[in-house]
């Protein structure tokens, strides 16, 4: 059984915090029918490198578990459309650009005139209420915009986090929000519209850092692989590659100085706690690098993992996709394709006792379930041709 295999999910989103969000909720069981623009579909499908000539694997990484219906929304025709698949749906996702909910009667008002128990979710880079809302939005700009790049980089350069993560935010927090609001539906039969800016999640994940900077009036500095309560805490250099170190607690400093061969430093006052070391840090890091580059990245894994100091390789994605762990715990999915083959992409990390979330449904070609879509909706052979030669969908 499948948590949500009762939960049908209207997703007209595109690009990547939609289409995350929809695919998760496909995971877990829920009817997911992605809406995209005739002749053109989402975005992301022109993305490099491909499968073929229409599935990206950029697409391929956030499409399964769901059937592709082509609609023009800015017709009425297809606007009758949506409100036909809204009207047996419980969930909306948008992200339309700013104002193109009411263009394409789109907006909660109307479609939760169709269906007045509908969990609404639209996301978009402000929200309502904020003073750059209706201005458009991407993920590397609200990188800037939440303090993040602030934070992440060497010293010398700010840099963007290698993934996706303002996007990445807003899908996690659209995720809880529609299992909320269907909790909710669940308790009242009330429908709800969710409300979603990314600018909002991205700052909510800076946490600490924000923290400390109302304790401290001190602005975060970007500090590379370092933290700035923990030391040590950060990537160093090796021999031959690097050796990533995570001292977490005081418990680990004493068998970290074992490891590098000075046990004075557990009791030396400029090094004995967190405070200490961060106040000398500099110096300190000076002499880390030292000792650690003297040797290969395999000879400290195996001299500090022999006094259970917290470390790792700093693994490619090649090694990643290749490690035990993800292996064991069935973390890359196959999802098989009639024409393309099989394609492989990151699994749904959540594991229940008794519930499945291993759904794996190759992505659809562009519009590939649109008369299967209508025929439902109890649309005729005569009808749908009509609609395709009027470029409805």
């Amino acid at each position: 059984m499948r948590p949500l295999e009762d939960i049908t999910v209207i997703d007209a989103t595109q690009a990547l915090v939609g289409p995350l969000t929809s695919q998760t909720l496909g995971d877990m069981g829920a009817e997911v029918v992605k809406i995209e623009r005739p002749g053109h579909g989402d975005l992301t499908r022109a993305y490099s490198p491909t499968y073929g000539d229409e599935l990206s694997a950029y697409f391929v990484s956030l499409n399964r578990n769901k059937r592709s219906l082509t609609l023009d929304l800015a017709s009425d025709e297809g606007q009758e459309i949506l409100h036909d698949l809204v009207a047996d749906a419980d969930v909306f996702l948008h992200n339309f650009s700013p104002g193109n909910e009411e263009t394409f009667a789109a907006d909660y008002e109307t479609l939760s005139g169709v269906t007045d128990d509908l969990v609404y979710c639209g996301m978009s880079g402000y929200g309502e209420g904020s003073p750059y809302t209706g201005e458009k939005s991407f993920d590397i700009i609200l990188q800037g915009e939440s303090g993040m790049m602030s934070i992440t980089g060497s010293e010398e350069q700010p840099a963007r986090v290698g993934v996706s993560i303002s996007d990445i935010s807003g899908a996690m927090t659209a995720i809880y929000s529609v299992m909320t609001a269907l909790y909710h539906r669940e308790r009242t039969g009330e429908g709800q519209e969710i409300d979603l800016a990314l600018l909002d999640t991205s700052f909510q994940f800076l946490l600490y850092h924000v923290s400390n900077y109302f304790a401290t009036g001190e602005n975060p500095q970007r500090m590379g692989a370092r933290h700035p309560n923990l030391m040590p805490y950060q990537a160093f250099e090796t021999k031959d590659d690097y050796v990533i170190v995570g001292v977490i607690s005081e418990k680990h400093w004493p068998p970290f100085c074992r490891a590098l061969g000075h046990e004075e430093w557990a009791d030396d006052p400029k090094y004995a706690t967190f405070p200490d070391r961060i106040e000398n840090r500099d110096e300190l890091d000076a002499i880390l690098d030292d000792i650690f580059v003297e040797k290969t990245t395999a000879e400290w894994l195996e001299i500090l993992e022999a006094e259970d100091v917290p470390c790792t390789p700093l693994n490619s994605v090649e090694d990643v996709v290749n490690d035990p762990h993800i292996e064991a715990r069935d973390m890359v999915t196959e999802m098989e394709h009639e024409e393309l083959g099989t394609f492989k992409s990151p699994a749904n990390p959540v594991k229940f006792s008794d519930l499945e979330t291993d759904r794996a449904e190759a992505p659809p070609k562009l519009g590939e379930h649109t008369e299967e879509v209508l025929a439902e909706l109890g649309y005729d052979e005569e009808e749908i041709e009509r609609f395709r030669e009027d470029g409805v969908v």
